[in-house]
């Protein structure tokens, strides 16, 4: 195994998807990809929806703290457990975004978190591990977060 790819889409999340990733790198000696999907980037122009400035100056400031947080967990992996890793910010959909990203990068397995929701909230909400199961061609790693 040479690539492997942590989705984290909530920073809480991050440090028990990032172990799991570092025990499976130890294992195989594989590269870690960490990333984070968010919405269209705020400063281009076609992404702006109508609203007040303040909004996009607020998305902008957040996406570049998300940036810098991703950037500093891969930092994290390199120097604390001699491991290569890279940080990445993609906009987008999230499973056609991993998909690519899987594709572009040769990922081998992909790790991604999971909370149990109730039945009334599955209802109503996308359910973004089975569109990437269903997208993807490589394993994915469920782990369980609390």
């Amino acid at each position: 195994m040479k690539n492997i790819l942590v989705a984290i889409d909530q920073r809480k999340d991050a440090e028990a998807l990032i172990a799991q990733a570092i025990k499976t790198a130890k294992l195989t000696n594989a590269k870690i990809w960490i990333i984070h999907v968010t919405q269209a980037d705020p400063d281009y122009f076609l992404a702006r929806e109508a609203g007040p400035q303040y909004v996009f100056e607020k998305r902008a400031e957040e996406r570049k703290e998300a940036k810098a947080t991703i950037t500093k967990w891969a930092a994290d992996v390199e120097k604390n457990h001699n491991i290569s890793a890279e940080g990445l910010l993609i906009e987008g959909e999230v499973a056609k975004s991993i998909k690519n990203l899987v594709e572009e990068c040769d990922i081998e397995l992909v790790i991604a978190g999971h909370k149990k929701k109730n039945l009334l909230y599955s209802l109503f909400a996308a359910n973004k591990k089975k569109d990437l199961v269903d997208v993807l061609k490589i394993p994915l790693l469920s782990v369980p977060l609390v």
